[in-house]
């Protein structure tokens, strides 16, 4: 087996799954201005919930729609229950709300779910397919397809379609958009829904390559962010950031080390705040 090639596979596989919940994030932050740190739930209980059922013998076709409809639910429901009735409030309040609804909803999974890791079979058997000395297996093949087409979709839904451009109206001025008649709320709600959706998916695709547990929420938020940053938190570009990041922790975990894997992340994370900073001055204003 071919270490760098296979570290490539496993990279393109995980990058999927950062541009699936990228593109989910800046959705939502355009729309509401608000960093949703429960994002990475949506993940959590995409994957818990298909296991679940999957363990209860329910097939796939049944509890894949299922497991993405649950990530859906909760998305709505953070926006509908807890960011849009506090909407007149500081931003940084609102993103302080969604912090305590993930630590809530992990703890939720927790006593729900157990603490164990779960999966469940592969949706997408057959003999693996062997590259250049790696080895991708059908369920990871569908992982990266699946995810960048998805991941792509959305970004041309949002560019071309009538329903899209009242998504962006509402990202670029929400006071105008109302003015033209665009329904915010029912925008900001769709945002977060195809959030879910995209969470939802996410999970259903990695899970059984891997295993979910509890508290996987937040490492994928931080993920899916530090993804959304490095492409400047257009739709377009943290695609291809998700699937820098996940080919990233891939050849540093596998020439540096799992212990690695983590600080290069975060160190990656302050970087970009720095770069992305380095036009404002003290003050908070911006630099001749």
């Amino acid at each position: 087996m071919n270490p760098l090639t296979q570290s490539l596979i496993s990279g393109l596989m995980s990058g999927a799954v950062y541009a699936l919940l990228a593109v989910g994030l800046v959705l939502a932050f355009h729309t509401t201005r608000v960093v949703n740190l429960a994002h990475g739930e949506s993940f959590a209980i995409g994957g818990l919930v298909a296991a679940t059922l999957a363990d209860a013998g329910l097939p796939a076709y049944v509890f894949a729609p299922v497991a993405i409809a649950a990530s859906v639910l909760f998305l709505l429901a953070v926006e509908r229950f807890l960011l849009r009735p506090r909407r007149s409030w500081p931003i940084g309040n609102l993103i302080l709300v969604t912090l305590a609804a993930a630590f809530l909803t992990r703890g939720v999974l927790q006593l729900a779910m157990g603490v164990d890791p779960l999966s469940f079979p592969r949706m997408f058997t057959g003999a693996p397919f062997r590259i250049a000395g790696g080895v991708l297996p059908p369920q990871g093949l569908a992982l990266i397809v699946i995810g960048v087409t998805t991941a792509v979709a959305v970004t041309l839904f949002l560019l071309f379609t009538p329903l899209g451009r009242k998504l962006r109206a509402v990202a670029e001025n929400p006071d105008a958009a109302e003015l033209l008649g665009v329904n915010v709320d029912r925008a900001r709600s769709l945002a977060f829904g195809i959030a879910g959706a995209l969470g939802g998916l996410s999970a259903v695709l990695l899970v059984p390559l891997v295993s979910v547990d509890y508290q996987a929420g937040l490492g994928m938020t931080l993920r899916g962010f530090i993804a959304a940053a490095l492409g400047g938190m257009a739709p377009a570009t943290v695609i291809l950031a998700g699937l820098g990041l996940g080919l990233s922790e891939a050849l540093v975990t596998n020439y540096a080390g799992a212990l690695a894997q983590d600080p290069i992340v975060f160190i990656a994370l302050i970087a970009v705040a720095v770069w992305q900073s380095r036009k404002i001055a003290f003050g908070g204003t911006g630099r001749a």
